[in-house]
């Protein structure tokens, strides 16, 4: 069933939904939708919102509603991948997959390391492409919202910003022989554990920056024996938190 993603919220007691615009557009064009079909809406409230479409015109599409029903995609916890800006269709990749994969939200910097730096009007363009990437792996995984994609900044500004809103914070680093993330992860607790991770660029980190993320509190851990690429170590991180915290049993028929 189709998903579309609403900034609106959606009372339960409204009877119908009228789509336009893009969305509209979308379900005409694209996906050719019919009367007596039926798509989910999610509102960012974690409610998946099923109509049925009674009426189409040129340019909006209106839903009768069907039912309502709390989302079961979004994890149990909140993961935050700050990712230093990769070249070309990399970031595009990553960000795409890392919303399939359960995160939170994106944080982009920049750090001595990067190839790609970003000036005023690449940032608005990039950041608007990454938010139309997010939106549409959203969709097409069932999230039960969009997730945020920030403006780029600075690695010392993402630093501070990680430890002052999250819970456990950890900076994945080649160099690192004592805390392996596995032996990170387990002392992650509590209900819905706020989580944030920091993925180099091409380059890496330097160790003068791994040095300033342990002096804010960030701790440094292995990912493993394998040297990860840029593009693939913060999947590998956000697919060990859906293992460490996810419930598969309950989807598991017997």
């Amino acid at each position: 069933m189709p998903k579309l993603f609403t900034d609106k919220r959606i009372q339960k007691k409204e009877n119908h939904h009228v789509i336009q615009g893009e969305d509209a557009r979308y379900l005409l064009n694209i996906l050719r939708m019919q009367k007596g079909e039926r798509i989910t809406v999610g509102d960012g409230d974690f409610i998946d919102h099923v109509g049925e479409i009674t009426e189409l015109s040129q340019d909006s599409v209106t839903l009768q509603w069907i039912s309502h029903e709390k989302n079961q995609a979004e994890p149990p916890y909140e993961a935050v991948l700050y990712q230093g800006i990769l070249k070309g269709e990399k970031m595009d990749w990553v960000i795409q997959k890392s919303v399939e994969l359960g995160v939170s939200k994106i944080v982009p910097f920049t750090s001595s390391r990067s190839v790609v730096r970003l000036d005023g009007k690449d940032v608005k363009k990039k950041t608007e492409r990454w938010e139309k990437i997010a939106h549409e792996a959203s969709r097409q995984s069932g999230r039960g919202k969009v997730p945020l994609i920030s403006i780029p900044r600075t690695f010392s500004d993402a630093i501070k910003e990680a430890v002052n809103q999250s819970q456990y914070t950890f900076i994945p680093w080649e160099k690192e022989e004592k805390c392996a993330v596995q032996e990170f992860l387990k002392g992650c607790e509590g209900e819905s554990p706020s989580i944030s991770f920091f993925i180099g660029p091409e380059g890496g980190f330097s160790e003068a920056e791994i040095q300033l993320s342990q002096k804010v509190g960030i701790t440094p851990v292995t990912l493993g024996k394998r040297i990860l690429r840029a593009e693939t170590a913060g999947l590998s991180v956000l697919s060990m938190l859906s293992y460490r915290f996810e419930d598969f049993s309950c989807i598991i028929k017997h």
